[in-house]
């Protein structure tokens, strides 16, 4: 129980005589919790001390004894929508839901209609972010029909570019590859190779969404993992991510990659390490994603791989679509994705209480993604942004009709949790009160990139 294993004594004090901001109580701190009060300044981190030695503060938050302090979690992969799509989300629901889960800052995708791939769109989609946005935020930038512009897209808040598997058969890839090294830009791959997902599609005529994992076969990951890793040996300081690796067998390969002094790092997905095929017969539409969820023997070993930590991140891949979409009876017409914003610390929490996942597996929603993306965020550490989640012992039940998210629906949908946020700051500001948002529309910011070039 995560009550239970409490201890330990502060590494850092800070002789600060006053802070705006007091928040105090049992903290997840350099992988355990320890009794601290957590100073914040001026938005940042200030001061970690025990609560006799504190700063004195204008404001004080307590978490009381079944409540717990974590960082704000840093989701790499989402989908805001937005735009022509605003139907299915927006940058206010869709930071709703973050602000419910947790999640601090989110790196959103650019496959959006309009897709996102030049400046004059992205400007476009920052407007509706600066506008409505509740928690941090970022962005990838498709790949562009002018690579130049990548040399210009850090000052708006773009940490990378994201390649989807019909970029793969690009005559410019390597070109893509060049310039994203020298601006330090990093490239995030969706792994499955279009080749044989193509011809898995021929083979099956008549397509029926209950064989989705194998319209999508596990060789489609393995191949595009391989490939995109030769690709990589052969451009020097390139930065690459492997997002929602759904194959342990592929995570293994980026680790590989590693060892052969590549700059390439990897993460999964809740659902890839608690989900199985077998929901796409039980569910139908609602289960569809893109990998697929995988037959059982392939997810526990993504939970293992989560497990002893080998993966670099998790991320939710959040993609509302409307329930009515999902319920579609052609295979084709059903869109893939479903919400996660709101259940993944919650799950990654009631897992660690159970004890099938160690406590540091937090990082891996918080600290780990931040340090892919060179934030600020995700770790209780002096000179980080004040972003601070409370969570409490208190059993609930995910429901797909009571997410903030326009996606009224959940893969997880009838799971008891037994740990529920209840409190964020972000920057310092408390920003959802059990359930209440307390700030305004656009109070989330653009946080740009550190330079890595």
């Amino acid at each position: 129980m995560i009550l239970e294993d409490i201890g330990g004594v502060l590494m850092e004090e800070r002789s600060l005589s006053r802070v705006d901001l007091i928040v105090e109580g049992k903290a997840y701190v350099e992988g355990r919790f320890i009794e601290c009060a957590i100073g914040i300044d001026e938005g940042i981190i200030a001061s970690i001390t025990k609560p006799s030695i504190a700063p004195r503060a204008e404001h004080k938050v307590i978490a009381k004894g079944n409540e717990l302090i974590v960082p704000g979690m840093v989701d790499m992969h989402v989908h805001m929508r937005g735009l022509e799509e605003s139907y299915k989300e927006d940058w206010l629901t869709g930071t709703m839901s973050a602000l419910r889960g947790g999640v601090t800052f989110i790196c959103d995708m650019p496959n959006n209609k309009p897709f996102i791939n030049s400046i004059s769109r992205l400007k476009m989609k920052l407007d509706e972010a600066r506008a409505n946005a509740l928690v941090d935020y970022g962005f990838y930038l498709g790949f562009p029909e002018d690579l130049n512009e990548l040399r210009q897209v850090k000052g708006l808040g773009v940490y990378g570019v994201k390649l989807y598997p019909d970029d793969y058969r690009s005559a410019r890839l390597y070109k893509l590859l060049r310039v994203c090294a020298e601006e330090g830009l990093l490239v995030v791959f969706h792994a499955e190779d279009p080749d044989i997902v193509d011809s898995a599609m021929r083979l099956h005529k008549v397509r029926k969404v209950e064989k989705h994992h194998e319209l999508r076969p596990e060789a489609a990951e393995h191949e595009a993992v391989r490939k995109l890793l030769l690709a990589l040996s052969e451009v020097q300081g390139v930065r690459a991510h492997f997002t929602h690796l759904s194959l342990v067998e592929s995570i293994r390969q980026v680790i590989y990659g590693k060892m052969q002094g590549l700059s390439v790092t990897c993460d999964t997905c809740p659902h890839y390490m608690l989900l199985d095929a077998s929901l796409l017969t039980k569910l139908k539409g609602i289960a569809k994603v893109n990998p697929p969820l995988r037959p059982h023997s392939y997810v526990r070993e993504v939970f293992n791989s989560v497990k002893g930590m080998i993966v670099d991140a998790i991320s939710t891949d959040h993609a509302p679509h409307l329930l009515e979409e999902k319920l579609r009876s052609s295979y084709d017409e059903i869109p893939p994705g479903f919400p996660g914003l709101e259940v993944c610390l919650p799950l990654l929490m009631t897992l660690i209480d159970k004890g099938d996942l160690p406590l540091q597996c937090i990082d891996l929603y918080s600290k780990g993604p931040a340090r892919i993306l060179g934030l600020g965020k995700g770790s209780i550490s002096i000179g980080f942004d004040g972003d601070l989640v409370i969570v409490r012992k208190e059993k609930w039940t995910i429901r797909g009709n009571e997410l903030a998210s326009k996606a009224k629906f959940t893969p997880f949908e009838g799971w008891e949790l037994k740990w529920k946020v209840v409190k964020v700051l972000i920057r310092g500001v408390l920003a959802l009160d059990e359930g209440e948002v307390k700030v305004g529309k656009g109070y989330g910011r653009l946080i740009k990139p550190l330079d890595r070039a």
